[in-house]
């Protein structure tokens, strides 16, 4: 009986060593390699006079998804202003794309 509290105490450092290496691992593991994550960048805020045009994010949609566009409208949303585009895209389904005109974001 005394044999196995032996092996109990030996093994015990090594579990204390495991636990302290994953404990001290952790942070590092949730932070990205450089490079191999995407930066996240805050949207650029264009002034008036440089914010996408209504022609442009029609065009910018229409060269994005491959359809025709069906139509272009500004609309206001809180005081913002935002572009709502109609495109008909493959198998004939109706997509509609909202564009950030001073980011040029689309959703």
């Amino acid at each position: 009986m005394r044999r196995a509290q032996d092996k109990r105490r030996l093994r015990r450092p090594g579990w204390l060593a495991l636990v302290a290496a994953i404990l001290i691992a952790a942070p590092v593991a949730g932070q990205a390699w450089p490079g191999h994550a995407p930066q996240l960048q805050p949207p650029q805020v264009l002034p008036a006079s440089e914010r996408m045009s209504l022609n442009q994010a029609t065009r910018m949609v229409q060269r994005e998804s491959g359809g025709r566009v069906l139509s272009a409208e500004e609309v206001q949303r809180g005081n913002r202003t935002i572009y709502r585009i109609r495109v008909l895209v493959a198998e004939g389904r109706v997509r509609v794309v909202e564009v950030d005109p001073e980011s040029g974001r689309m959703r």
